[in-house]
């Protein structure tokens, strides 16, 4: 313990002095990893607490003297005074409560010092507020005063100027903007600046602070809080929102500022205050709730009232609901024995996100909704959240106990839309925007190939064993990623800031599909070749989601003459490579058709049709862009395809008699993958394995 408390003291050294500093890479791991980092016991006592506490803020503290900044982050996220990193220091804070390490105490006041004290441009925003719950600490802590006098001053100014706006939320792409964030009209506020408030009024003697803040934290609660749910809301644009099983919209992360909110607030308020008895019994409700809804491996789900079973990890959202837990434990609020297994549980969740070189996982990148995230996600804000639970779970020392979590692997089998909301174009590129999983979506005429509009260019359906997707553009052909590993990775990938085309630990995009239909694609044919289907206007829907199959639509108009429609349904099912095509054409005026590109030197096979019923047409050779060996086949039956199989040279195909009609399958296997095809004879009775598969 000495040794490495001697490490991070040398690490001060580099961060107060401002000396470059190379960020401490994570060790590659499997990105959909959701067991156990560490080895050993989970750590009760608080001496292993706060060493795992002072191991996870290491990391973070030599890639914040580094300059690293984490993968999908925002683009605020290197701002100094910004809440991304201001809620690492409200974080920091407590580590500097509770630990002897020096390094906490100096890393606050050097950033103060840094930043002259000043909080974040925009005068009235929460989030430029949370960094001064840091300065508060330090005023109090070697700084003095005038580590204060910016937030006293940008304070007397909103109280002698207040907003005068609504609570409404307007969407972010609203030309007008959103100016209700002059208050607190979105849920994470209510973390970002009423403790500042309240530590004001009780640093200078000062009342005023305490009482512009309870009159916005009851306008806030009032307007978003959910006495039904016993949640809050993000913001109005989610009141009438319903997820997939038609349940309403409650997101982890917010709630979490919420519940973690209400724990800091609530001791800066005197016993017998009206409104701290209000803040309490929100407190105990939402305890209530969230004790309900957590996920059995002691996470929430990302969107809190979600199937528990299809949902991933997400550790920020857990982490404040894991800080909120302890300190409502301690404080008395909520019944040991009641709340302490859901703690637990939650701390368990906490300590297998941490990587064993101290990178805390499963962190969701910054969004404003559930969305998606990997096990190798991490954030300074998720950082923070994670020393405000350690901090806190040290201060109840519980006895070590049993693990109460039961582990569940990560679902096998989804489709994934993922559309990037926002961003500027720069050099035909889309970036800047954030994210989001869609269940439906309407391509916009404006969208070109390789903008980045959508991650991996379109929709992806995938199982244990393969994954595929369909280009949502003027190609719609199909390409393949190649999976070494049974985890679900489509929602990870494709952001822009990773190169799916470069190996990975879970594999690559294996597959060139050129100008042909890639591999089981629909396609149009014209002058006797197997042709893209072109131009069109698209539509693209999520139908099943898991956890065991995942079925997708995708709908296109105009393609082949303005009358011509083309409605494909796509299923693919746990432990099977093979995707199921179900497709329904009219008013177009060429036949339609499927195959898969012909590669030069790879060997054809045909396989005539059994009792079954199916025939194929199948192809095997090192034919994919890993440079190893990749097989290929499509399914169909005889009697529906006119002139038998062909080969234009650049694509072996067959046509459908009936465009109203068509029904096919297909699929793959990579000599890295998990199936074990490795040679052609191998592939020979794979096809007959994934025939007799089709026949049940």
């Amino acid at each position: 313990m000495k040794t490495f408390l001697f490490a991070t003291v040398a690490l001060a050294a580099c961060v107060t002095a401002g000396l470059p500093l190379n960020a401490i890479s994570a060790t590659p791991q499997a990105a959909q990893k959701a067991t156990a980092q560490t080895e050993g016991a989970i750590p009760y006592r608080p001496a292993e607490v706060m060493a795992l506490a002072d191991k996870v803020a290491a990391y973070q503290l030599a890639n914040l003297a580094g300059g690293a900044i984490p993968a999908n982050a925002s683009a605020d996220t290197p701002h100094k005074t910004g809440w991304v990193q201001g809620a690492l220091f409200v974080g920091l804070t407590e580590m500097a409560k509770h630990s002897s390490n020096p390094i906490y105490k100096q890393t606050i006041l050097a950033r103060g010092q840094a930043n002259k004290w000043q909080l974040g441009p925009m005068r009235y925003h929460a989030d430029d507020h949370v960094i001064g719950q840091s300065y508060l600490w330090a005023s109090q802590n070697g700084a003095g005063p005038e580590a204060i006098a910016p937030l006293k001053q940008r304070f007397d100014t909103i109280l002698a100027f207040p907003p005068e706006v609504g609570l409404k939320h307007r969407e972010y792409s609203d030309p007008r903007g959103v100016d209700c964030d002059e208050r607190w009209c979105w849920v994470d506020a209510l973390f970002m600046a009423p403790p500042a408030w309240f530590e004001l009024s009780r640093v200078t003697g000062d009342p005023k602070y305490a009482e512009y803040a309870k009159k916005e934290f009851l306008a806030t609660t009032d307007y978003l809080y959910d006495p039904e749910e016993r949640l809050y809301f993000r913001d109005s644009r989610f009141f009438d929102r319903r997820g997939p099983n038609g349940e309403k919209v409650f997101w982890s992360r917010g709630d979490g500022w919420a519940f973690a909110g209400l724990a800091r607030m609530i001791p800066l308020l005197p016993k017998g205050d009206p409104v701290r008895g209000r803040m309490e019994t929100i407190f105990k409700e939402m305890a209530g709730k969230l004790k309900t809804i957590q996920k059995p491996d002691g996470y929430w789900s990302p969107s809190l009232l979600s199937d528990p079973t299809k949902s991933l990890p997400e550790s920020s959202g857990t982490a404040f609901f894991t800080y909120g837990f302890a300190w409502g434990i301690k404080a008395g609020l909520l019944d040991a024995r009641e709340y302490e297994p859901t703690l637990r549980k939650g701390w368990t969740a906490l300590v297998r996100a941490v990587h064993p070189d101290g990178k805390f996982g499963w962190v969701q990148p910054v969004s404003d909704r559930p969305e998606n995230v990997s096990y190798d996600d991490t954030q300074f804000y998720g950082v923070g959240a994670f020393l405000l639970a350690a901090t806190a779970v040290a201060d109840l020392d519980l006895k070590p106990g049993k693990d109460l979590t039961v582990q569940s692997a990560p679902v096998p089998v989804q489709a994934v839309l993922n559309v990037q909301d926002g961003g500027t174009l720069i050099n035909n590129v889309l970036s800047g925007g954030v994210f989001h999983l869609r269940k439906d979506y309407t391509v916009p005429e404006s969208h070109f190939i390789h903008d980045g509009l959508l991650a991996f260019e379109g929709i992806g359906w995938e199982s244990d064993l393969a994954a595929y997707r369909m280009y949502l553009d003027e190609r719609l052909a199909i390409d393949i990623f190649g999976k070494k590993t049974p985890g679900p990775i489509l929602h990870t990938i494709g952001q822009g800031v990773d190169n799916y085309h470069a190996m990975a630990p879970w594999g690559m995009d294996i597959f060139k599909v050129g100008d042909t239909v890639g591999i089981g694609g629909v396609g149009v044919l014209r002058n006797n070749r197997a042709t893209q289907l072109g131009k069109s206007a698209i539509t693209a829907k999520i139908i099943e989601n898991g956890p065991a199959a995942a079925v997708i639509e995708v709908g296109n108009t105009g393609f082949d003459g303005a009358a011509s429609r083309l409605t494909t349904r796509l299923e693919i099912r746990k432990g099977s490579a093979l995707t199921h095509v179900s497709a329904r054409g009219e008013g177009g005026q060429s036949p339609l058709l499927t195959g898969f590109v012909k590669h030069p030197g790879v060997t054809l096979v045909r396989g005539e049709a059994d009792a079954s019923g199916w025939a194929y047409i199948a192809s095997w050779g090192v034919q994919s862009l890993a440079n190893d060996a990749l097989g290929l086949v499509v399914f169909y039956r005889p009697e529906a395809i006119d002139g038998g199989v062909r080969d234009d040279g650049n694509s072996v195909f067959v046509t459908f008699r009936d465009a109203q009609n068509v029904r096919y399958a297909f699929g793959t296997a990579w000599s890295q993958d998990q199936q074990g095809v490795k040679s052609l004879d191998a592939f020979r009775t794979w096809l007959d394995a994934r025939r007799a598969e089709l026949a049940k």
